[in-house]
């Protein structure tokens, strides 16, 4: 009778514990999900070949003698990604950028840039890094800034 109680409680606590993927819930991009140090190193990335299409701004304005690049922040940049992970513009980016040379960083650069990206359309830093890790930013999600 013992050994039952004490089976079923190890159950319960084995199914209560969190593991892995199972103890990540999805959050929003606006619950500081990245850090202002890490958005300075995307900036001093982004000043270099990103600038070059998609503009100072990352209003896709570019420099007149490059091909027209979409805004990498902002409103366009929300109404893109609308309801879209993380994980899924990391690996866009990772996959096609820059056109010349996609690939070419290294994943921290990515998701350096990806944080200042954020930064431009006004999402506010928190404590934490964004992760280069597709698993984590699976469960960020892009969305509009909700109504204060």
């Amino acid at each position: 009778m013992l050994r039952n109680v004490l089976l079923a409680a190890a159950a319960v606590l084995f199914v209560a514990l969190p593991t892995g993927a199972m103890a990540q819930e999805e959050r929003s991009i606006w619950s500081g999900v990245y850090t202002a140090e890490q958005a300075a190193r995307g900036k001093v990335l982004n000043s270099g070949v990103c600038m070059k299409c998609h503009g100072e701004r990352g209003d896709g304005a570019g420099e007149p003698d490059q091909p027209q690049a979409p805004a990498i922040a902002r409103a366009t940049f929300l109404r893109k990604w609308d309801s879209q992970s993380l994980a899924s513009l990391f690996e866009f980016v990772r996959g096609t950028m820059p056109p010349d040379n996609p690939g070419s960083r290294t994943d921290q650069n990515y998701i350096d840039v990806i944080a200042y990206m954020l930064e431009l359309t006004a999402v506010p830093p928190g404590d934490t890094e964004l992760p280069p890790d597709p698993e984590v930013l699976d469960y960020i999600i892009v969305g509009p800034k909700p109504a204060e």
